[in-house]
């Protein structure tokens, strides 16, 4: 059953996209190429740039003392949108803008404790 369903997802959705793709063309024409091939472009740059970014926000996280986990899902998020972008057809463009363009959650600002169990200060002693 699993199989199934696994196959007809396989196979129905190209074939949506290559219906999007007629009912496009019959639309805007040959337009339809230039608009495939700068979403592929735009996948493209998508991939570079997070491919870049990944190690130093990685980093950045691990100096300010926060979870990976955040990062990770912000750069799998994108990296999924950049190869959506590539497969031509307009339902995964639609898709993979949805993924670019999803709200982060927001990050804490201003310097943080290396460790927030110690509170610094002096000690004396009196008798």
């Amino acid at each position: 059953m699993k199989l199934l369903v696994f196959a007809i997802i396989a196979l129905g959705l190209p074939a949506l996209e290559l219906a999007g793709i007629y009912q496009i063309w019959q639309i805007i024409g040959a337009w339809t190429l230039a608009w495939l091939a700068l979403a592929i472009l735009a996948g493209l740059v998508v991939l570079r740039i997070e491919r870049a970014e990944l190690l130093p926000r990685l980093m950045y996280s691990a100096f300010e003392g926060r979870t990976p986990l955040a990062v990770l899902w912000e750069s799998g998020r994108r990296i999924l949108a950049g190869v959506l972008l590539i497969v031509p057809g307009a339902i995964s463009d639609v898709v993979a803008l949805v993924l670019l363009i999803w709200p982060s959650p927001p990050r804490p600002r201003g310097p943080r404790a290396a460790n927030d169990d110690f509170i610094e200060g002096e000690f004396r002693r009196e008798d």
